[in-house]
């Protein structure tokens, strides 16, 4: 019985969590690339196993076992009905609302199915202590339960994905919710059927207190609901800090987020396995070790070596998970309270992720939540980790109470003393380190930051006062870093933080997302106007202007630039009187840096006019533009780690073919460090019957300001090509004879995955 209960609630799991990628991406050609349709997916879902949860809870109370088994299967009955989703993208034009689109459109196709799969956690476990009685426990299924959800993530990027496009995706799912509907059918039979054992025992309550002692099963209190909320909203909000931490300061490379889910999840099956008791112990004495030295790698900035500071980074969001869920299990109910157990665990998830995902933007510059978390993961450390050497003592529940112990606010007073005082330390050490000649910023940062660190290793065994001095600490460590920084300009919003920084050695500004330039401009006057970084005249795009110019330099007719993706408007420069310039970027914050004259010029000295900016996803505007509008459009959206896929399919470049004037050209920026996206546009153009030339310019100059590059060039015929079909550096692009075209309904990141962390 163990073994059909526990495949089942894998099964399900694994179901909940294919759907989500799945119904997202059909979705991306309609709304375009926005990170919203991903976040707004999956907030839809973490709502959806909220309800489901709620919904066990309400069954599992008010309802016998048997109307439970009926309700349950009615309803997975019910959300048969909307199998196999309809993944086809019905809008032809972008919707007027298009997160309520979205949300409308998930609860049609997946809303009742996603439901069912979520009721299935909670009620099966209550059902399995029901029928094994008081000879086992229930909440090791919940292992079972993590570990299908971790085997759909890492199945959906390496099999599903490459392997099957959206439709057969669609079908096979809907077979495995058949199957696994029959398998939930067999278990409430059992249940119903089998005489109900002796009530489970009692195991470590919720809230100790004169009236929850062990052994009672008296109802979990207010403050166990929020003991469990706490603990179950700071791993989720650990895990979006660590994973937006790592994609933009650290290693921009695609589909790094899979990793810190799977560590999350990871982390359940741990905590929740029979025998994770070990593994609970080493992290709660790992977990303040790395915790002080994350506060200095993070404050230091530091970006290299990459494989060591991921390693760090990743492997405190392991620890903190097992750390807090390690908590939970040892403050876990009887399993009749198991339901509200579970309700309160997906309540702190919602909250956790909702502050990181709605909240944070709007609350910090910078992001400043994930040192928040890592401070508040101290705090579920259980107190004095050193006690735990001594023979029988319980390592994961809360240390027992003094026998006469100091006033509640006394204890509080010598925590937030300690905090203050490495807070002092800090910014004095801040301030006055520069004035002794300490002037080199790696002697700099180990003074002012390295020191304070080390005071915090003296706190390892009192969580609280370790939480509040490494939280007082970050929050005068990113103050100094602003009086040191030469940022002169930070903004955040839904699309990330974006900086412009100074450069005084160069003399010049730069706009920088994450640790991924986008753009560079001399402050000299005679030099204000040259592109520079991956644009420089001696480049790929410089010798494509340059044969653009010749080209048309004898048409009547206007020749007409379309650009995906502004950045610091570098290309602008390469504009001629008389041409027509359109930028297409989807984020309002670039858009405010690129035409503020303060940190950049380069719309303003253009010599073409007019120059029109179109804010939205490119993809969704270019449909508004009338068709043959275009000689060139040049696609750079390929520079960060948030790879636009959408841009680069099959429908993708059957756009852009409309919207190209007869001749025209369609020019690329693929340099990427973690990406060999060249097979991509010579698969496509092979299968668009164009030619594809690439140019792959591996030198640079520090002094020009010049940076290596990689650029493709498409046209209709080789003729069309002008100058540059004699040319020497554009070459054939290679790959494509191999390499199945991307389209709207299969593509895969994979494929292109250059395994390098250098």
């Amino acid at each position: 019985m163990p073994v059909l209960f526990a495949f089942t609630l894998a099964l399900g799991a694994g179901l909940l969590f294919a759907v989500q990628p799945l119904a997202a991406r059909a979705s991306l050609p309609t709304l375009g690339g926005t990170p919203a349709v991903w976040n707004t997916s999956m907030v839809f879902f973490q709502t959806v196993v909220l309800a489901g949860y709620a919904a066990a809870h309400g069954l599992a109370r008010r309802c016998s076992p048997k109307v439970q088994g009926v309700a349950f299967v009615a309803i997975i009955a019910l959300g048969s009905l909307s199998l196999p989703p309809d993944l086809a993208t019905t809008a032809t034009s972008p919707p007027e609302h298009p997160l309520l689109w979205l949300l409308a459109r998930l609860s049609v196709q997946v809303a009742l199915p996603a439901f069912a799969l979520a009721l299935a956690s909670p009620l099966l476990q209550r059902w399995y202590a029901r029928a094994a009685g008081d000879l086992h426990e229930p909440y090791f299924l919940y292992s079972a339960s993590n570990a299908g959800s971790l085997g759909a993530l890492l199945a959906y990027p390496l099999i599903f994905e490459p392997w099957f496009d959206l439709d057969r995706q669609a079908h096979l799912w809907t077979g495995t919710y058949v199957a696994w509907g029959l398998l939930i059918l067999l278990t409430a039979w059992i249940q119903a059927r089998r005489p109900p054992g002796t009530p489970p025992a009692a195991v470590v309550p919720a809230v100790t207190t004169a009236a929850n002692r062990p052994g009672e099963h008296t109802r979990p209190g207010t403050r166990a609901w929020l003991v469990w909320i706490g603990l179950g909203a700071i791993p989720a909000s650990l895990l979006q800090g660590c994973t937006l931490f790592l994609t933009t300061d650290v290693a921009s490379v695609p589909l790094l987020w899979i990793v810190p889910l799977a560590l999350y999840l990871t982390t359940f099956i741990v905590a929740f396995a029979r025998n994770g008791q070990w593994i609970i112990r080493a992290a709660n004495r790992a977990l303040p070790f790395l915790a002080t030295a994350l506060l200095y790698v993070i404050l230091c900035r530091a970006t290299q070596p990459v494989v060591l500071l991921m390693s760090l980074h990743l492997g405190f969001l392991f620890l903190a998970g097992v750390v807090c869920h390690g908590r939970l299990v040892a403050l876990r109910p009887p399993a009749e309270h198991l339901t509200g157990f579970y309700l309160a665990l997906a309540v702190g998830g919602v909250l956790g992720s909702a502050f990181n995902a709605l909240l944070a933007p709007h609350l910090f510059r910078s992001v400043a939540e994930y040192p928040l978390a890592i401070a508040l993961a101290c705090l579920a450390l259980p107190a004095r980790v050193r006690a735990s050497k001594r023979p029988g003592h319980d390592p994961i529940a809360p240390a027992p109470r003094a026998a006469s112990p100091p006033a509640h606010a006394t204890v509080w007073l010598r925590d937030i003393a300690w905090a203050t005082v490495i807070a002092v330390l800090m910014a004095v050490l801040g301030v006055s380190v520069p004035w002794f000649g300490a002037d080199s910023p790696r002697l700099r940062d180990a003074v002012v930051f390295g020191l304070p660190a080390i005071a915090c290793c003296a706190l390892l065994d009192r969580p609280r006062r370790l939480a509040l001095a490494t939280g007082a600490a970050f929050g005068v460590g990113l103050w100094l870093q602003g009086l040191w920084s030469q940022t002169i300009h930070s903004e955040r919003n839904f699309f990330g933080v974006t900086r412009v920084t100074r450069n005084a050695v160069a003399g010049s500004h730069q706009i920088v997302h994450g640790n991924t330039i986008h753009g560079r401009q001399f402050l000299d006057p005679e030099r204000r106007n040259e592109p520079l970084t991956y644009y420089h005249r001696h480049g790929p795009l410089g010798s494509v202007f340059d044969a653009f110019a010749r080209m048309h330099a004898s048409t009547a007719e206007a020749p007409q630039i379309g650009v995906i993706g502004l950045g610091a408007g570098s290309m602008a420069a390469y504009g001629r009187p008389g041409e027509r310039w359109t930028f297409f970027e989807i984020d309002p914050a670039v858009i405010r840096v690129a035409t503020d004259p303060r940190w950049f010029t380069f719309l303003q000295q253009t010599q073409a006019q007019p120059v029109e900016i179109v804010e939205g996803d490119a993809r969704l505007r270019l449909r508004e533009r009338p068709d043959a509008g275009y000689d060139l459009l040049v696609l750079d959206a390929f520079s960060s780690d948030a790879i636009p896929v959408h841009l680069l399919t099959r429908e993708a470049v059957e756009l852009y073919r409309r919207k190209l004037r007869p001749g025209g050209w369609l020019l690329a920026h693929i340099s990427n460090r973690y990406l060999n996206l060249e097979p991509v546009f010579a698969a496509l153009a092979r299968d668009a019957g164009w030619i594809c030339r690439s140019s792959d310019d591996s030198n640079d100059n520090e002094a020009l300001g010049k940076e290596p590059s990689h650029w493709v060039l498409m046209a209709q015929r080789e003729e069309d090509l002008g100058p540059l079909r004699r040319g020497i550096t554009w070459i054939p692009a290679a790959g494509g004879d191999s390499f199945t075209p991307w389209t709207d309904r299969r593509a895969g990141i994979l494929e292109v995955f250059e395994w390098r962390f250098d």
